[in-house]
């Protein structure tokens, strides 16, 4: 410590924030005293010493007081420290922790406080981990804050919360804890401010719990006792105004810091007069200065009655059930069915959700293992011994088969450890396997303790393997409370669409099967989503709602993005001095914009500076949800996390671990109309190539389908052979891929890209390449039910096939085919050609002597195990049937 400061003598400890230890420190060179800030973690990664860099220049360059500013950045051997301006004091978590504050001291503290945030949020800071630990109570009892180690230091830029959650859980807001669907912005610094002043009232916290599953049971379900009610000395306004900050949903809590602080003042300024604090209306002066648009659910009450309806009935009897919500694009179905967390986090149960792709339609089981890779990474931030736990069931569960879940869902192996591959299998029992292990593995996460819901959007695109497994999974009498929600598009899926049939079918076998259609929103529910919005009395906003709703057609994402637009173009607009939204009608009716929705948005991003769009252009083409490794990689630009801030800002993407997502698929389809469409197939050829130099062979392997569905998506472009070839090999092993999930469909899809990139002349050239996609594909065509396709294949490859065994694979599936059309004298035929390669001579009508004597030779070569064992003995009467 000593090197790594050498110009300082270290005095104290001080205490310790969430991220770092804070020391008194006097300079040797002139006495002068300084605090030093150095990270709790020893070895430093390179993205935590940028982190400490950003938190350092946030802390020199803001003016804002009860901020203690940084003053010197020290490097020693790759070890960061931070250098900050004396202030003698304790943190205020020491001070909490040895007696109780006096009311007024509370009311004061929770000024300041206030006002550290107002100044926080005017720099456009998002602290994040509000709480006692990161304050410091100086020796004038004033509040001072030395750290933003988790702050966020652009709050227009829209993040979804992270696995490694910020702070102590037991005052994160509910949004932090990753089960609200919801991005963080400021307002999440107002319920742990809520939680703070709670302790600093009553002496104790607002809730209890053990574990992180607990804590977001407490925080998104469970209401608090009032401090009143827990402290009876509290005045009833400031216990109303600390229940305010804990409101579950951030449009119900204070809207701006100043708002909050203009209430605390009151109280305090009447306690100072009377010794008393009489009841106001609160919020008089709380009118926020940012422009937000509620996520709050208007005008659905009988469709959120019925979706909570089913999932109480499936989490008390335990039976599988379906709802399906149907709707136009940006109806609302997302919205209604995230409703459905805080009572699926009051029984204690998992929400997990997966989106199926336009542009990816061809990825086997893609959604359903992207849900549960979400709960793989919720348990894996859990702690050791519960995970300890999740291991054990799910080996019992998986058995010797585990290696079938880890060729799906990688992330298991970090729980279950290394696999062993399985046996092989003929391919309809290895998919009755596939179903069977996948069946028990879900079942691990369902039971009365915690029922499972499965959200899958976008039905309209889904895959034939998943559905063929939800259908599955839904029917089969093991299954137990699980509830599968699944969104779709009515317009787009007609009666002839699979999903009808296996809707069909799955009512049929005995699930219950709740159907909700979403129409428009009501000019009613609208005008007070505006008003919620501005801020204003709903009858003032009504003209302005009917004006946009007859534009919109009462679509509420057409609606909302209108109204976003409206923002963006200066035509709604803040009158600070009357802490009002104002507007010109006229001026709105004279202004040209789009008809729909996607031409709106693409309207939207061409503002968008050229290097937002283009990483925009190119995520789109990765999928609604991309690796943000492979975005940079693809775009050539290190910087590109910088070059999406722009479009986070205006909230048509969200970020979290590594990832970047469209906040909606109408978001995506104009990101990727703005490509040229000429320009298209040239663009993914180029993601294609790129993501193959640039991926390790462990790396494709689990990104093989992405990096295929690129190349075969710019195929046209192909022409030199050598790269024809290569991609041919890639099909053939995303081919094969999907046939070990038994994903015949998608399978053939991908045999039939790389089929189209071969001509004649490869049978001579590579012949095992050109053999094994015919066969590959005959076989997946087969087992699809398209059996006419997969004859004309055999056909092709017992004309090519270049050895006797090679020609006796074709054969063999050639009886199989004949086989289930129960055409039972051809398959014989068949099999007598194949074994005349070999030359074996049988006859196709034995007589009985000969199939005697072929009996007994058997007998003889199984010696002491008898034939009856093995063959039932009609079978031996009865020679014809064989």
């Amino acid at each position: 410590m000593a090197a790594m400061i050498a110009r300082y003598q270290i005095l104290e400890c001080v205490c310790t924030t969430a991220g770092s230890h804070l020391y008194h420190i006097r300079c040797l060179q002139d006495g002068t005293p300084a605090l030093l800030k150095v990270p709790i973690t020893k070895h430093t990664l390179p993205a935590q010493w940028s982190r400490f860099q950003r938190e350092y220049d946030a802390l020199q360059s803001q003016d804002i007081p009860g901020l203690i500013k940084s003053i010197a950045l020290v490097n020693d051997n790759g070890q960061p420290a931070m250098v900050l301006e004396h202030v003698a004091g304790e943190s205020l978590e020491s001070v909490l922790n040895r007696r109780r504050l006096d009311l007024p001291t509370c009311v004061r503290l929770a000024s300041e406080l206030a006002g550290i945030l107002a100044g926080l949020h005017a720099a456009h800071i998002i602290h994040r981990d509000i709480r006692p630990v990161n304050f410091m109570l100086d020796t004038q009892q004033q509040l001072r804050l030395p750290d933003l180690s988790l702050a966020a230091f652009d709050m227009q830029e829209v993040a979804m919360p992270g696995n490694d959650l910020p702070g102590d859980w037991a005052y994160v807001s509910p949004e932090q804890t990753g089960r609200m669907h919801r991005p963080l912005d400021y307002r999440t610094d107002f319920y742990s401010l809520g939680i703070t002043l709670y302790r600093m009232l009553t002496g104790r916290l607002p809730f209890a719990a053990g574990d992180p599953l607990e804590w977001t049971h407490c925080h998104i379900a469970r209401s608090p006792p009032s401090p009143r009610d827990s402290a009876p000395e509290v005045p009833q306004p400031v216990s109303d105004i600390v229940m305010r900050l804990l409101a579950k949903l951030p449009e119900d809590r204070y809207q701006s810091a100043r708002g909050l602080q203009a209430d605390l003042d009151r109280c305090l300024a009447q306690w100072q007069t009377s010794g008393r604090i009489e009841s106001f209306p609160l919020g008089l002066y709380d009118v926020s200065d940012y422009f937000h648009i509620p996520h709050k659910l208007y005008g659905r009450d009988q469709e959120t009655a019925a979706l909570h309806a089913a999932f109480r009935r499936m989490a008390a009897t335990g039976q599988p059930a379906l709802v399906t919500v149907s709707g136009y694009s940006g109806i609302g179905k997302s919205s209604l069915v995230h409703e459905l967390q805080r009572p699926i986090v009051h029984e204690r149960g998992y929400f997990i959700s997966g989106k199926f792709d336009q542009y990816q339609r061809d990825i086997p089981y893609a959604t359903i293992t992207q849900a549960f890779r979400e709960l793989v990474q919720q348990l894996l931030a859990e702690s050791e011994a519960r995970i300890a736990g999740w291991r054990q069931q799910m080996q019992a569960a998986v058995g010797a088969n585990g290696r079938l879940i880890v060729e799906v869902l990688p992330q298991v192996e970090l729980i279950i450890g290394p696999q062993a591959p399985v046996p092989a299998l003929p391919p309809t029992e290895a998919q009755h396997r596939l179903r069977m292990v996948f069946r028990q593995f879900i079942a691990v996460f369902t039971s009365n303790e915690h029922p499972l819901v499965l959200f899958l959007d976008d039905l309209q695109w889904i895959d034939a393997a998943s559905l063929t497994l939800i259908e599955h999974l839904l029917t089969h009498p093991d299954t137990r409370y699980l509830l599968l929600i699944g969104a779709y598009r009515d317009n787009e899926v007609g009666a002839a669409h699979p999903l009808v049939t296996s809707i069909d079918a799955i009512r049929q076998g005995g699930a219950a099967v709740t159907d909700i259609g979403l129409a428009p929103l009501a000019v009613a529910h609208l005008n007070q989503l505006m008003a919620d919005t501005l801020h204003a009395p709903p009858v003032s906003c009504e003209p302005l709602t009917r004006m946009v709703c007859e534009r919109t057609e009462g679509n509420p994402f057409f609606f909302t993005q209108f109204l976003d637009a409206l923002h963006t173009e200066g035509l709604l607009q803040h009158d600070a001095q009357h802490r009002a939204w104002q507007w010109d009608l006229d001026q709105i009716k004279a202004k040209d914009f789009a008809d729909n929705v996607v031409d709106l948005m693409v309207g939207k991003l061409r503002q968008l500076p050229a290097h937002a769009q283009e990483a925009l252009q190119l995520a789109a083409c990765l999928g609604n949800k991309f690796d943000l490794r492979h975005l940079a990689l693809v775009s050539g630009q290190a910087e590109v996390e910088q070059h999406l801030a722009a479009a986070m800002r205006e909230r048509l993407i969200v970020r979290t671990d590594g990832s970047g997502k469209f906040l909606h698929d109408r978001i995506q389809q104009a990101a990727y109309s703005l490509i040229p469409e000429e320009q298209r197939t040239e663009v993914h050829l180029r993601i294609g190539r790129v993501l193959l130099a640039g991926m390790a062979a462990d790396e494709l392997a689990a990104h093989l389908f992405d990096v295929a569905n690129q190349f075969n998506r710019g195929a046209a472009l192909l022409a030199e052979r050598d790269e024809k070839a290569q991609v041919a090999a890639i099909d053939l092993r995303a081919g094969r891929k999907a046939k070990a999930s038994a994903a015949y469909a998608s399978a053939c899809t991908y045999l039939a890209a790389g089929m189209a990139l071969l001509d004649d002349s490869d049978w001579a050239c590579r012949y095992e390449l050109i053999f094994s996609l015919w066969l590959e594909r005959a076989e997946c065509e087969f087992l699809s039910g398209n059996f006419e396709v997969a004859e004309l294949l055999i056909a092709e490859l017992l004309l090519r096939s270049a050895s006797k065994t090679d020609k006796a694979a074709a054969y063999h599936l050639q009886v199989e085919i004949c086989e289930v059309k129960s055409e039972n004298r051809r398959a014989v035929d068949n099999a007598l050609k194949c074994l005349r390669l070999f030359d074996i001579e049988m006859s196709a009508q034995p007589s009985r002597g000969q199939v005697q004597a072929e009996y007994e030779k058997l007998g003889q070569n199984l010696g002491e195990r008898t034939i009856e064992s093995l063959i039932d003995l009609p079978l031996m009467s009865n020679p014809e049937m064989l």
